[in-house]
């Protein structure tokens, strides 16, 4: 049997400013110099955008949003003997970091690629492991606050002379939804009034803006997409909001008078490729967003613009997928005193509950 290095958190999504619980699990069962468990965290938002004008050129920019390297979680003088181990830790995700996010595209001749990632890794010698962590970038009373729906709703008189009005309600069913399901809305109309409803559509919108700092850069140097703001070409890559997705309603989808088209489905995918996430960072900023239009008899139509407030990023499959060794719910707990480290009386309660050697404490 080899030496064996294992790492897991107690969760695989996290949320600005939440407390990261975990352990690193260590067999020993052959010799070995280790005697210390050391973690890095980096959180890391790369941007880089080419394009031709007057030759190739590339605009890049990195930014760490998280860089712990190689902290002594525990460490001893002599080599670890046999047996397995446990060394709990823990830290605080700072509460301005951007969410999980990866994004390419080619449009124009230019091409784009952003990604925004967080990855734990733990050391014992030469013996390493990692795991991703995922990021969802919204405020915690939000997301337990999903269920009440973004609305938004506009009315108008059919007629000058009218003393009705028409009432237009657009409502989602969730606020926040992971990428490739699909948002769910709902379409309202009080209609007291002789006009009737001849048709409608629905626009999902992705409104992409990268924004990245280059020495030497001048305004002519710049493109249609671009512009320079205080030292940063904010580049709009996509030319302006982007269509992902568009479908058309007939008018026998409302009856007369008061009606109302519930859990209208709008797949957050594109070309069956999920969409990347709404993110808020540094170097890129992604949006969503629906367009309704409602076309009347008379000739009229009404437009509502409802931002999504985000679009998740997928689940963490290497979280999910991990199956705990045998020997992990026998391990020995060590304890010590460092950045990442964990009290005692901690490890008896519901932050460390879901780990092996914990479970049962």
């Amino acid at each position: 049997m080899n030496n064996e290095i294992s790492l897991r958190t107690v969760k695989g999504e996290y949320l600005p400013g939440e407390t990261v619980h975990g352990a690193v699990y260590l067999l020993i069962s052959r010799p070995t110099e280790a005697n210390c468990i050391q973690i890095t965290f980096k959180g890391i938002e790369t941007c880089t955008y080419k394009y031709e004008h007057e030759g190739r050129k590339t605009l890049q920019n990195d930014t760490a949003h998280a860089d712990f390297s190689n902290v002594n979680l525990y460490s001893q003088k002599e080599y670890f003997q046999f047996g397995s181990y446990v060394f709990p830790f823990k830290f605080e995700l700072s509460k301005t970091i951007p969410g999980t996010f990866h994004c390419t595209g080619k449009q124009n001749g230019a091409e784009w690629e952003v990604d925004v990632s967080y990855v734990l890794q733990a050391q014992a010698n030469t013996m390493q492991v990692s795991q991703k962590i995922v990021v969802y970038q919204v405020d915690e009373t939000n997301m337990q606050n999903n269920l009440l729906g973004q609305a938004k709703d506009v009315s108008f008189s059919p007629s000058f002379f009218s003393k009705t009005r028409v009432h237009i309600t657009v409502r989602l069913i969730k606020n926040y939804v992971e990428t490739g399901d699909n948002m769910m809305m709902r379409l309202i109309l009080t209609n007291p009034s002789k006009l009737h409803v001849t048709g409608f559509s629905i626009k999902l919108l992705r409104y992409l803006k990268l924004y990245l700092t280059y020495r030497g850069t001048s305004e002519k140097q710049l493109t249609a997409n671009m512009e320079f703001t205080n030292g940063v070409i904010v580049v709009a890559p996509e030319t302006g909001p982007h269509t992902v997705y568009s479908m058309e309603g007939e008018s026998c989808a409302f009856s007369a008078g008061n009606s109302s088209l519930d859990r209208l489905q709008i797949p957050l995918k594109e070309n069956r490729i999920n969409l990347p996430p709404s993110v808020e960072g540094k170097n890129v900023k992604n949006q969503y967003g629906l367009e309704v239009r409602v076309k009347f008899s008379n000739g009229h139509s009404e437009t509502l613009l409802l931002p999504i407030p985000g679009v998740l990023p997928c689940k963490n499959e290497q979280w999910s997928q991990w199956c705990p060794p045998d020997w992990t719910f026998k391990a020995e707990t060590k304890l010590s005193s460092s950045l990442f480290s964990v009290p005692e009386y901690l490890l008896r309660t519901e932050a460390f509950s879901g780990l092996p050697t914990f479970q049962v404490l």
